[in-house]
């Protein structure tokens, strides 16, 4: 279920409002999670925002999931109608997936939705990826079993690059989960060699601390991506958002920016990324 918890966040985050007299009420939106990177086909995830004092249980976030919308995705010389796909094994069970359509570097991607008689669209690219020269693990955590993985890599400084990081550990994910703080913009070592830690997406924001690092004998995938601006301010501030709030249920009342424009307000993100995949061995 942790996977799910960006999804849930961005449904509660953005159905806030001020406390006034009695129960406030939100507008609530369509939430586009859509992405594709090189080599793959697309995947958009559609849900509707939900209310801070709207009820939360599995029925009901069942009933936020988008399963009749019409999703399509152009490279400006093809399009393809993404196909409802069900997963039992994750949370959300629906999401749309091209199955022909796949990502290439430096191209444009146009996303539309369509749903309940509105029409959405976002465009996003996916930039060349960067590999990581090396990494290394050190154990500097609260205990000998507890370790930080390190990496290093060459930025290039003819551009202003952007990353984002996730993490995969073999036999306990079955899918890639986003790094804690997992963005990160070369404006401080443009054109440099830099190395930092890339840590674990704790389960309890409330106990960040404790649980950002890896366990002593696992295999970690490391999947190291650079994204457009866009793209890139989207996590930026949601992140921001998450850890200044330190919970998904709370707000700081900063805005998150999204690159989803239509016929209606719309919330979320359609991203690009240039991905390069790593594995390291932590003993």
């Amino acid at each position: 279920m942790k996977p799910f918890y960006l999804i849930v966040s961005m449904l509660l985050i953005w159905g806030c409002e001020p406390i006034e007299e009695g129960l406030p009420t939100s507008e609530q939106k369509l939430v586009i999670d859509g992405a594709i990177e090189q080599g793959q086909f697309p995947i958009v995830y559609l849900t509707l925002s939900s209310g801070f004092y709207d009820p939360v249980d599995s029925m009901n976030l069942l009933d936020l999931i988008v399963t009749t919308a019409r999703v399509s995705v152009s490279d400006g010389e093809n399009e393809e109608v993404l196909t409802l796909f069900r997963n039992e094994g994750y949370f959300p069970p629906y999401y749309y997936r091209g199955t022909a359509l796949r990502g290439v570097i430096g191209k444009e991607y146009t996303l539309e939705v369509r749903s309940r008689g509105e029409t959405y669209t976002a465009t996003t690219t996916i930039p060349a990826p960067v590999a990581l020269d090396s990494l290394w693990f050190l154990q500097d955590g609260p205990s000998d079993s507890l370790v930080n993985i390190w990496v290093r890599f060459k930025d290039d400084g003819s551009a202003v690059n952007r990353y984002r990081s996730f993490t995969r550990i073999i036999s306990k994910n079955d899918r890639y989960i986003p790094a804690y703080q997992s963005t990160l913009s070369d404006r401080a070592f443009n054109g440099e060699s830099f190395r930092y830690p890339i840590l674990k997406q704790p389960a309890d924001f409330t106990k960040v601390a404790q649980d950002v690092y890896f366990t002593k004998g696992d295999t970690v995938n490391v999947k190291f991506c650079t994204l457009d601006q866009v793209h890139f301010d989207f996590w930026r501030t949601l992140e921001r958002e998450l850890y200044s709030a330190g919970n998904p249920f709370g707000s700081s009342g900063n805005e998150v920016e999204s690159n989803i424009r239509g016929t209606k307000p719309a919330l979320g993100v359609w991203g690009g990324y240039g991905a390069s995949y790593h594995r390291i061995v932590l003993k």
